[in-house]
């Protein structure tokens, strides 16, 4: 145990339950770890948001709203949570924990709750709330996102509380959104107000974590555990990207409504190819860069921005003009 950390009672009893398994795991192959890892991209920020834009561009309009809200919403209040509670990551708690080594390159920061849990559980929850009709294709996506969850901790990178916090909040989610957005359904003036609470509210967040919220300043060897400042910069990343989303998706659905359906079959396949493919690269280009410091975080925030800008509400707006070209 880290000598500068002393562990709430409620901690040892999962951190027991996260040496159970690491016994487990480590008398596994590796293939086992690679298959856990691989079912987690569900829960991070690029796949979760192709599946939102498919539908949204492809399948469903108001469906991909109700996603992209989900999206949205989740990742705002996810990382609010991760700065406010300042939890480390299971092998600073505990130096016993040994993560697989396959996933600690992708578990920076604070641990409470699980991103991963947090997304996967509000889009592919989304996406089982609206087939929910379909008993068996719904029971299959709860069961990913219940498999997605035990990933993280069967990796070693988060405790139970971090993934059932996680979970709860993505399916807490589900129920709210479906009501603000069947509320703003009622009159497309309300994704206006909406939209302009959100903003004040995520404005009035941004200001309590920089400027009153408090961080732990842990050091071992004269090395800092966490450097909230770091963090401060990459949660202002996500909120770029999360605040884009939402302003393009509701400023879409008030002036630039579509239906997906009005296309063809053959239009809606390269309509979601070609912004898949605009949609990863950008993702991909704008985030990778940034965390090689290639980027300066401080630019990094304004092409999030812009990046979901571009899913929500500049992507449909070409491809509306084009669609009425053609036709």
């Amino acid at each position: 145990m880290i000598d500068c950390l002393s562990n709430p009672a409620w901690i040892e009893p999962q951190i027991d339950f996260l040496l159970f398994l690491q016994n487990i795991r480590l008398n596994c192959s590796d293939i086992i770890d690679k298959f856990f890892l691989s079912i987690t991209v569900f829960g991070e920020f690029w796949l979760p948001t192709i599946i939102c834009a498919i539908t949204y561009w492809c399948i469903d309009f108001k469906a991909g709203v109700y996603l992209l809200s989900l999206e949205s919403f989740n990742a705002l209040l996810t990382h609010f949570f991760k700065m406010l509670a300042c939890v480390y990551r299971p092998w600073v708690l505990d130096n016993r924990i040994n993560p697989s080594a396959l996933a600690v390159p992708f578990a920076k920061g604070y641990s409470f709750p699980s991103g991963h849990s947090a997304m996967s559980s509000s889009v592919l929850g989304g996406v089982a709330f609206l087939v929910r009709k379909n008993k068996l294709l719904c029971s299959l996506i709860i069961g990913l996102i219940l498999l997605i969850g035990f990933s993280r901790m069967w990796l070693g990178v988060h405790t139970p509380q971090d993934v059932v916090c996680g979970l709860m909040t993505g399916f807490i989610l589900i129920f709210v959104v479906n009501r603000i957005i069947s509320w703003a359904e009622n009159n497309k003036n309300r994704y206006l107000y909406l939209l302009g609470i959100v903003d004040i509210i995520v404005i009035l967040a941004i200001m309590y974590m920089y400027f009153i919220n408090t961080y732990r300043m842990d050091f071992v060897d004269g090395a800092i555990l966490v450097n909230p400042q770091k963090l401060k910069y990459v949660t202002l990343v996500v909120y770029g990207f999360a605040l884009g989303l939402i302003n393009g998706c509701f400023i879409c659905r008030k002036y630039f409504p579509f239906n997906p359906k009005d296309a063809t079959i053959k239009q809606r396949i390269l309509r979601g190819f070609i912004g898949t493919v605009c949609t990863i690269f950008l993702l991909k280009f704008i985030l990778e860069y940034t965390i090689m410091n290639v980027i300066p975080l401080r630019y990094a925030t304004s092409m999030t921005f812009f990046a979901g800008i571009f899913v929500t509400l500049i992507y449909p707006i070409i491809f509306i003009k084009f669609q009425k070209h053609f036709n």
